[in-house]
C-alpha cells in the first residue's frame, strides 16, 4: 500500500484542499499523512472576513518528529501554499522523507482565471518555481501554468500552444505535466499531459459543465495521483479524474445554496 503525505491547508469549510486530498487519496486505498501549512475558517473564494492560522513555525518541528521516527513516504503532494517560508521545507522534506524512487507531485494551486487567489503574493510564484523544477509531476491550471512561465495568460489556446506551454514546464525540470481547464473546442474541456523523457503527449477531454466551483482542482488532482499511484496509466488517470470532476459537480448543480464547492463525497460513496 501506497504512503502519501499531503501539504496543504486546511480549509474548516470549502470542500477543498486537504479536506479534498484526504478523504479522495484515502479511498484510493493510500495510506495519507498530512502536513497542514496552515488552518483557514474556510476558503478563499467567495467568502469574507475569513480567518487565517500560519503554520510555518510548526511543520518544521512535525517533520523532524517524523525524521527522527524513520517516517518515510511513497509521494509527497503539496497543493496551496500560503507563506513564501515554507518552500525551502518542501524541499527538505523530498530530501529527508521520500522513499528510493518517491515522486514529489506538485499541484502549484495558486490561482485561476487569470489571477492569483486572494491573499497570495508575487513571492509565492517565485517559490512555487523553486518546487516545480525539482517536482517529479506538476499540475497547473493554465493560468497556473502562465505565472509559472512568467508569460500573459490568454482566454483562449489552440493545441499547438498547448503543447509547446507544457514543454516549457518540462524544461523546468518536471518528467511529468499536466496541464488542466483545456478547452480547444466549445462544450468540452479536459487535461493534457506531457512526459519529458518519451516526448508523449496524452489527454482526455469530457463535457464542459458550465458552473464554477472552488476546488475542483483539488478534486483533480486529488483523484489523478490516486488513480496514478495505484498504477494506472497517465491517460487512465486523467480520464479518472475529468470524469469525477464532471460528476462532482452534476451532482451540486440542483442545490443552489451549495456554490463554494462539489458534493464530491457522494461520487466517492458511489465506489
Amino acid at each position: 500500500m501506497s504512503k502519501i503525505v499531503s501539504i496543504q491547508d486546511i480549509s474548516c469549510y470549502g470542500q477543498c484542499s486537504l479536506t479534498v486530498a484526504l478523504p479522495i487519496l484515502s479511498a484510493y486505498g493510500i495510506e495519507t499523512a498530512i502536513l497542514p501549512s496552515g488552518i483557514l475558517s474556510t476558503h478563499t473564494g467567495g467568502f469574507t472576513g475569513f480567518t487565517v492560522l500560519d503554520l510555518t513555525e510548526e511543520m518544521p518541528k512535525i517533520a523532524e518528529h517524523w525524521h527522527k521516527e524513520g517516517i518515510r513516504f511513497d509521494a509527497i503532494y503539496t497543493g496551496y501554499i500560503g507563506d513564501s517560508r515554507q518552500f525551502e521545507l518542501v524541499k527538505a522534506m523530498k530530501k529527508n522523507h521520500l522513499k528510493d524512487g518517491g515522486k514529489l507531485i506538485v499541484d502549484p494551486a495558486m490561482a485561476d482565471h487569470g489571477k492569483l487567489y486572494p491573499a497570495l503574493t508575487p513571492d509565492i510564484v517565485e517559490g512555487m518555481r523553486t518546487i516545480v523544477k525539482e517536482a517529479d509531476m506538476i499540475l497547473p491550471n493554465i493560468t497556473e501554468a502562465a505565472f509559472l512561465l512568467d508569460e500573459p495568460y490568454r482566454e483562449s489556446y489552440t493545441k499547438a500552444d498547448i503543447e509547446a506551454m507544457l514543454k516549457r514546464l518540462a524544461a523546468m525540470g518536471p518528467e511529468i505535466s499536466v496541464l488542466t481547464g483545456v478547452s480547444y473546442e466549445k462544450g468540452r474541456i479536459g487535461a493534457v499531459a506531457y512526459t519529458k523523457s518519451t516526448g508523449e503527449f496524452v489527454e482526455y477531454f469530457t463535457e464542459l459543465v458550465p458552473k464554477n466551483y472552488h476546488g475542483t482542482g483539488d478534486v483533480f488532482s486529488s483523484v489523478a495521483i490516486g488513480a496514478y499511484m495505484n498504477g494506472k496509466s497517465l491517460v487512465e488517470s486523467l480520464k479518472e479524474a475529468c470524469e469525477f470532476v464532471v460528476k462532482s459537480i452534476k451532482t451540486t448543480l440542483d442545490d443552489d445554496t451549495h456554490n463554494y464547492g462539489v458534493k464530491f463525497e457522494k461520487i466517492l460513496a458511489q465506489g
